[in-house]
């Protein structure tokens, strides 16, 4: 009991001790910069230094075992009671979690090899500074899969025979009554190259909550054009990424869920969505469509059940997109780069109509995305038009 008694004043000692330091620190501070705000806010940023954290801990407690970021267990345990050093305490590597069920799209690489950057875009088309354009094309990796004007790079184990899938491939129809198209965004706020008059109020890089200049005004493009051809559309312009951009698949999930029990006439569900080219030294590529001036590319992106998750139609949805990227390519040659197959789903599961396109990369100005997001949809419409004729 008497030991207990007589370290009381000692512990007390020592508290008074580290008192008195930052106390003269403070004072210290305020005489050489003449500003008590200023002395302030320093002395927090100097108690705020783990080392001194740990300092000021070996002298109240004596030198323990030390691991990691020089803090035992026990250190941890005693500085997180105090008011003063708690804050300062050094925070553990987080343990590692598993992936997202459905993976983020922006893939950030030039082309899916890195041996092709496609070709030289027409010099008609403009680049804000600092910023390449390239015409994406197919490259020479023997992922990359091509049958006629079709291309497919398959980053995937699966064989994918395109003959095969373009001969059963879906047929759209916008025959009957109610809505065929859905038009929605998973990544909202993605934007595009400042340019021109399209200046907006950044949220993060290259994303804004501004729908004027983010995907939901893309969606309205491509709106517009399906209307005018008497194709009713509906366009969920929900920001399913924000405030949290890593659960966006999560939320659109039960946004898509809910748009086809309220409209069962849908036959074709587009997830649009921009891209994001950037070479390893930092370099921003944009790509832009070789035979249409001023116009960004487009990017079907389809998923598989490859991760486990269940997906059984995923090769009735490829054998669509597969349908319109070969319009496109008949149409206007490299507006389409090739269509990317991919492990994960991308939610692509709730329908055998669903469709992820990237329109243009973070590179790529507004206006130029708006150029191919109208041609894509024009696409589109023709085949409708043609089935319905056919029919």
């Amino acid at each position: 009991m008497r030991k207990k008694r007589t370290s009381r004043p000692l512990a007390r000692g020592l508290r008074a001790g580290v008192a008195a330091l930052m106390a003269a620190l403070a004072a210290w501070l305020l005489w050489l910069v003449g500003d008590p705000a200023a002395a302030l806010e320093q002395l927090w940023e100097l108690a705020g230094d783990a080392q001194v954290s740990i300092t000021l801990l070996s002298a109240e407690l004596g030198l323990v075992e030390q691991t990691g970021d020089g803090l035992s267990r026990w250190d941890r345990l005693v500085l997180a009671q105090s008011s003063l050093l708690g804050g300062t305490l050094p925070s553990p590597e987080p343990a590692p979690t598993d992936p997202p069920p459905e993976e983020s799209l922006d893939i950030a690489e030039l082309d899916p090899t890195g041996e092709d950057e496609g070709t030289d875009p027409p010099a008609s088309t403009t680049a804000p500074d600092g910023i390449i354009p390239k015409t994406m094309v197919a490259g020479s990796s023997t992922k990359y899969i091509t049958s006629g004007n079709v291309s497919v790079y398959n980053r995937t184990d699966y064989t994918v025979d395109i003959p095969a899938l373009l001969e059963n491939a879906p047929q759209l129809s916008a025959a009957g009554e109610g809505p065929k198209v859905l038009i929605y965004h998973s990544h909202a706020t993605e934007s595009y190259e400042m340019d021109g008059t399209d200046i907006y109020d950044p949220s993060g890089d290259h994303r804004t909550l501004d729908t004027n200049y983010n995907m939901i005004r893309v969606g309205e493009e491509m709106k517009a054009v399906f209307e005018a051809a008497g194709i009713g559309v509906v366009h969920d312009t929900t920001l399913y990424d924000y405030p949290s951009y890593n659960d966006a698949y999560n939320r659109s999930v039960q946004g898509v869920a809910a748009n086809l029990e309220k409209y069962p006439s849908l036959v074709l569900l587009l997830d649009v969505h921009r891209d994001a080219l950037v070479a390893t030294d930092g370099t921003i590529y944009k790509a832009v469509a070789g035979t249409v001036d001023n116009c960004a590319q487009v990017m079907m992106v389809m998923g598989t059940d490859a991760t486990g998750q269940t997906h059984p139609n995923w090769r009735v949805n490829l054998a669509l997109a597969l349908s319109i990227q070969s319009a496109l390519c008949d149409k206007w040659a490299t507006l389409a780069r090739p269509l990317v197959l991919r492990p994960t789903r991308f939610n692509q599961h709730l329908s055998t109509g669903t469709i992820l396109v990237e329109v243009g990369t973070h590179g790529n100005t507004l206006q130029e995305a708006i150029t191919a997001a109208r041609l894509y949809a024009r696409t589109v419409v023709e085949l409708m038009e043609q089935e319905e004729s056919a029919g």
